[in-house]
C-alpha cells in the first residue's frame, strides 16, 4: 500500500484495532481522550480546515499551549495534507511576524491564551474560545470541528510539520519534515528508547520544540498514553508521578527542580521506568542523584537538533559505569562525522566541525532556499556544533562555532570550561561566555549557580580550574546567578547571559538583531 508511513494514517490503523481503540491517547487538565476519539477529532480538524477553504500544502500555524485540542489541530493539519507549524508563544508580536514571513500561513489557530498574538502576526485567525474548558473534545474544538468525510491521505514525500529553530543568532528558522521524515525520526524514537503501550508519558514540553516528537508524538506512534501539560512545574511534575507518570523526559534543571521541592520524597519515584534528559550538560552528581532518587528507571540522555531530530544518545549502562561527559554514540542509521577545515574527518580527540546525516532529517528551511543550502549540503547537515570523537565512536560536543571564544589569540570551547566548573562541590550549574576585552581579544567569564547555602568566590573557583584547564582558559570573571536562564528550547541562553554581563559593563554595548 502507498504512502503509508504517515503519522496519521498510524494512529489510525491503531484506534480502529480492538485492543487501541478504547485506550486511552492523551489527556490533559481539562479532559482526555481515547486513540478511536482522537482519530475523529483529528479528521474533523481537517474536515474543518478543508471547509474554511484551506488547500493541501498550505501552513497551518498554532499558537496555542500544550493541550489536547492543540494535538488534534496539528494531527488533523496533517491529516487534510495541510503543513503544521507550531509558533513559539514566547515571540513577541514583531519576532513572531519576521519569522512567519517565509512561511505564509494560511491561518493561524490559537486558544484564548494566545489569541492575541495571533491577532497581532497579522494573519487570518481562528480562535478556539473553549479549547481549554473542561468540555467534550470536539467543543474544545469549536468552531474547527466539523463532521464530514476525511480528505485522501496526504504522500509521505509532502511537507507534514515546521519546527522553529532556537533563533539564538536571529530570528528563527523553520525547519520541516516530510510525512515520511517524521515517521522516521519517531520510530526512530521508539526504538532507540523502547516504549510500549502500557507506557505513560509525562509531557511538559512547549509544542513548538522537537520534544514534540520526542515526548508525545513517539509514544503515540508506541501506542502509548501521554499525559500533557501546559507547563513545567516540579510540583504538578511529581504529583503526576505519584499518579502513575512512568516516564519523564527533560532538561537536567527541570529534575533538579523536582529534586528541591517539598514533595518529592513522598512521590512514588519507584513506579518510573523510563528517563530520558538533554538539551544541556549535565554533571556527575547531577546522574548519580537520577540513578539513586529513581532507582526502577532506564536512564538515557540525548541529543538532537531542530534540523536533525534525534541522533547520538548513551545508555543506562554507560551512566551507571560513570561515563557522563559528552553526547554518546551515533543511533543506528545516523553518520556522524567530525571534519577539519580541510573537509576531512579530524583524528580522534580533535575539535572540528559536526557533520550529521539521516534518513529522518529535516529537508530544509521553509521559504528559505539560500539557508538550506547553507546547512543541508550534499554531505549531511552542518548546524555549526564542534565537537570531537574519541576513538571508540563517543561524541563529546565542546559548543556552537558562534560561542567560541578567542582570548589571546588561542581558542575556547564553553562547554569544556563548564565540565571542569560542573565539578566543583558548591557548583549547581555553571555557564561559560566571552566577553569584548581590551588586551586578551575576549576573555572567559563564567556564570554559576551556587549550591544552595553555598558560596562560590571568583579566587577560589579559579584555582580549583587550574588544575584541569589551560590559563588561557581559567575565567576571569565570575557571575552569580540564581538559576541559569534558559531559551524557549529548554537550552541555556548564552546569549541572555552574555548580554546581560555586557549591559552591566557598558549599557550601549548591547546590540540585539
Amino acid at each position: 500500500m502507498a504512502d503509508v508511513l504517515t503519522l496519521p494514517h498510524w494512529l489510525r490503523t491503531i484506534g480502529a484495532q480492538p485492543h487501541g481503540a478504547h485506550r486511552r491517547a492523551l489527556r490533559d487538565e481539562a479532559g482526555d481522550v481515547t486513540f478511536a476519539e482522537l482519530v475523529d477529532a483529528a479528521d474533523a480538524v481537517a474536515v474543518g480546515l478543508r471547509a474554511a477553504g484551506l488547500r493541501p500544502g498550505e501552513r497551518v500555524v498554532t499558537a496555542m499551549e500544550p493541550s489536547v485540542p492543540h494535538v488534534a489541530v496539528i494531527l488533523g493539519a496533517m491529516a487534510a495534507g495541510m503543513v503544521a507549524a507550531p509558533l513559539n508563544t514566547r515571540l513577541t508580536a514583531p519576532e513572531a511576524r519576521a519569522y512567519l514571513t517565509p512561511l505564509r500561513p494560511a491561518v493561524v489557530v490559537a486558544d484564548p491564551a494566545h489569541a492575541d498574538l495571533a491577532r497581532d502576526t497579522g494573519h487570518r485567525v481562528v480562535e478556539l474560545p473553549a479549547a481549554t474548558e473542561h468540555l467534550p473534545i470536539a467543543a474544545r474544538l469549536a468552531p474547527l470541528h466539523t463532521v464530514g468525510t476525511p480528505p485522501p491521505r496526504p504522500a509521505e514525500a509532502a511537507p507534514a510539520i515546521v519546527f522553529g529553530t532556537g533563533g539564538t543568532t536571529g530570528t528563527p528558522k523553520g525547519a520541516f519534515h516530510t510525512h515520511r521524515s517524521l515517521w522516521l525520526w519517531l520510530d526512530t524514537c521508539v526504538r532507540g528508547n523502547p516504549r510500549t503501550p502500557e507506557d505513560v508519558e509525562l509531557c511538559f514540553s512547549p509544542f513548538f520544540h522537537i520534544t514534540l516528537g520526542t515526548n508525545l508524538l513517539a509514544p503515540l506512534l508506541a501506542g502509548g498514553e501521554v499525559w500533557i501539560q501546559r507547563k513545567f512545574d516540579a510540583g504538578a511534575a511529581l504529583a503526576a508521578v505519584d499518579g502513575g507518570a512512568t516516564r519523564l523526559m527533560g532538561a537536567p534543571t527541570m529534575f533538579t527542580a523536582m529534586r528541591a521541592h517539598p514533595g518529592f520524597a513522598a512521590a512514588a519515584r519507584d513506579r518510573v521506568t523510563a528517563i530520558r534528559f538533554g538539551s544541556a550538560p549535565a554533571g556527575g552528581d547531577f546522574v548519580r542523584d537520577l540513578l539513586s532518587d529513581y532507582p526502577n528507571a532506564k536512564i538515557r540522555a540525548g541529543f538532537g537538533a531542530t534540523e536533525l531530530g534525534s541522533v547520538m544518545g548513551f545508555d543506562h549502562d554507560d551512566l551507571a559505569a560513570g561515563r557522563f561527559t559528552g553526547v554518546g554514540r551515533p543511533l543506528p542509521g545516523a553518520t556522524v562525522r567530525v571534519l577539519g577545515p580541510d573537509g576531512r574527518e579530524t583524528a580522534p580527540g580533535e575539535v572540528g566541525d559536526l557533520v550529521v546525516a539521516c534518513p529522518w532529517q529535516a529537508r530544509g528551511y521553509y521559504g528559505l532556499p539560500r539557508d538550506t543550502e547553507e546547512t543541508f549540503r550534499p554531505d549531511g547537515v552542518h548546524i555549526g556544533d564542534l565537537a570531537a570523537r574519541a576513538a571508540d565512536g563517543w561524541v563529546t560536543i565542546v559548543g556552537r562555532r558562534k560561542d567560541m571564544i578567542t582570548t589571546g589569540g588561542e581558542n575556547v570551547y564553553p562547554r569544556e570550561v563548564e565540565d571542569v566548573v560542573l565539578r566543583h562541590p558548591r557548583v549547581a550549574d555553571a555557564l561559560a561566555f566571552g566577553l569584548p576585552d581590551d588586551h586578551w581579544g575576549e576573555r572567559v567569564e563564567i556564570a554559576v549557580v551556587p549550591v544552595p547555602g553555598a558560596t562560590v568566590r571568583l579566587a577560589e573557583l579559579r584555582e580549583f580550574c587550574r588544575t584541569s584547564l589551560a590559563g588561557y582558559k581559567v575565567p576571569k570573571g565570575l557571575r552569580l546567578l540564581d538559576a541559569i536562564p534558559l531559551t524557549a528550547n529548554n537550552k541555556p541562553d548564552r546569549r541572555r547571559v552574555r548580554d546581560d554581563a555586557l549591559r552591566e559593563a557598558d549599557p550601549a554595548a548591547v546590540r540585539r538583531p
